[in-house]
């Protein structure tokens, strides 16, 4: 569903997942703030996966739950990173150390972060401390799914 989702622009399938991610997400959330494609990716796909996910997470609970969220697109990659398909925990985390900027100010209030997909956490942690340097507070994130980095995956399938 993921690769669908993002390598073949089937952005539909971002209302299923919207209605799953929708009953996780707290009554305190008041915002949702995306994580940011690299430009190349956003470029080959035209669209930011997350945002799309948490726009769809948004309309989804102003339609179920009769409550407004707010969609803050404030984060941006602010250097070049590496595709961080084939890198293990460790070199994601080197990767992304530093590489992120945000528009945010103390004034957004608490947030919640949601990605499409977590493989090591690198890219919410890097998130986070990104926005508590601007002053923001994150209590949490969502995503869709959860997946090995490819150099673990093969080991992994061995030993179940």
């Amino acid at each position: 569903m993921i690769h669908d989702f993002k390598e073949n622009s089937a952005t539909s399938l971002a209302q299923q997942m919207a209605k799953s991610l929708a009953a996780l997400v707290p009554d305190s959330c008041k915002i949702l703030v995306p994580m940011p494609s690299k430009r190349q990716s956003f470029s080959n796909r035209g669209f930011v996966p997350a945002k799309v996910i948490a726009v769809a997470v948004a309309k989804q609970i102003a339609r179920s739950q009769k409550r407004l969220i707010t969609v803050s697109d404030v984060l941006s990659i602010s250097k070049e990173v590496q595709d961080q398909a084939s890198l293990s925990g460790a070199q994601r985390r080197n990767n992304l150390t530093g590489a992120m900027g945000t528009s945010a100010k103390a004034s957004l209030g608490p947030v919640w972060l949601i990605d499409d997909i977590v493989t090591t956490g690198s890219t919410l942690q890097e998130a986070k401390r990104c926005l508590a340097a601007q002053g923001v507070s994150v209590l949490g994130f969502l995503a869709f799914a959860e997946t090995l980095p490819k150099n673990r995956q093969n080991s992994h399938g061995k030993l179940v």
